[in-house]
């Protein structure tokens, strides 16, 4: 039902969600991200909203990305109707498919980088979204702009095999001020987050932002 990638970017620490699906407001319930402590995105036939809020408290506890998997699926009943992906703050990752979702389902699972879905078009969706995040961390484009990009490549593989009504990206760091965009419901969600993303990018918004307090500096302006 979803496509998401989960990412860090080992220069900055930057942490990243970036998700789209067939349903209503993938941002309320898919995403969960905390800077320092890690990211966690939750989805599948059934999602379990609080894989992602016990989550991130025991990854705030210093649990690894494994350990934090194996608990929250070693104790739900339901865990075979769940996807879930956790990347920790130090890049190591973790990836669960119960095998009561809907095919097609895939996983991709590397150190800084996880990316899963279900009911997808095609089992290589995660493969393409992979393949378009390495090539542009690689150009040194912004990590924001990676993830932005690895989703549009996911939807462009056909993504959601429904089609894609809703899309989010989040991108959260120490000492800044998290990215955070979505799309709730739109006949084309990917082309709409892009747009709204295209207009984070501008020059006079960018040193809004960038004036903004921050921990490291609470009273700039």
């Amino acid at each position: 039902m979803t496509y998401t990638i989960v990412a860090r970017d080992p220069k900055t620490e930057a942490l990243g969600i970036a998700s789209a699906t067939g349903n209503l407001a993938v941002g309320g319930f898919v995403p969960h991200i905390r800077p320092g402590v890690g990211a966690i995105a939750t989805q599948g036939f059934s999602t379990n909203y609080w894989y992602g809020i016990n989550g991130l408290n025991m990854l705030n506890e210093r649990k690894n990305a494994e350990s934090v998997r194996d608990e929250l699926v070693g104790a739900d009943n339901g865990s075979h109707w769940r996807q879930l992906l956790v990347l920790d703050q130090t890049g190591k990752t973790a990836v669960w498919t119960g095998d009561k979702n809907r095919p097609e389902t895939a996983h991709i699972a590397t150190n800084n980088l996880v990316i899963g879905g279900n009911m997808l078009a095609h089992r290589a969706v995660p493969e393409t979204m992979q393949a378009r995040f390495d090539a542009m961390m690689k150009s040194s484009e912004p990590f924001e702009t990676c993830m932005m990009e690895s989703l549009i490549a996911g939807f462009e593989a056909g993504g959601d095999v429904r089609g894609t009504t809703s899309a989010m990206i989040k991108i959260v760091a120490p000492d800044s001020l998290p990215l955070d965009l979505r799309v709730d419901d739109h006949a084309t969600p990917i082309t709409e987050l892009k747009r709204l993303y295209d207009m984070t990018r501008d020059p006079e918004y960018r040193r809004f932002f960038d004036r903004l307090p921050t921990p490291n500096k609470p009273h700039q302006y």
